[in-house]
């Protein structure tokens, strides 16, 4: 996911155009908790390592018993 070295967070509409999805998939993903946000300057901001998270959670997907 990071594009720069120095990247650390990205807005909800950078991180709809790197899955492909749209950018009101994003906000319910945030408000469910799938996707842990913090907020900078009033601005919703995702960590790289939130999305780093959250895409290998995609690839290996946990089973319920």
């Amino acid at each position: 996911m990071t594009n720069s070295p120095f990247k650390q967070y990205y807005r909800v509409d950078e991180l709809a155009e790197y899955f492909a999805i749209s950018v009101k998939t994003v906000y319910p993903l945030i408000d469910e908790g799938e996707l842990r946000r913090t907020k900078i300057r009033g601005c919703l901001r995702i960590p790289v390592w939130e999305i780093e998270r959250y895409e290998k959670e995609l690839k290996n997907p946990m089973t319920e018993p």
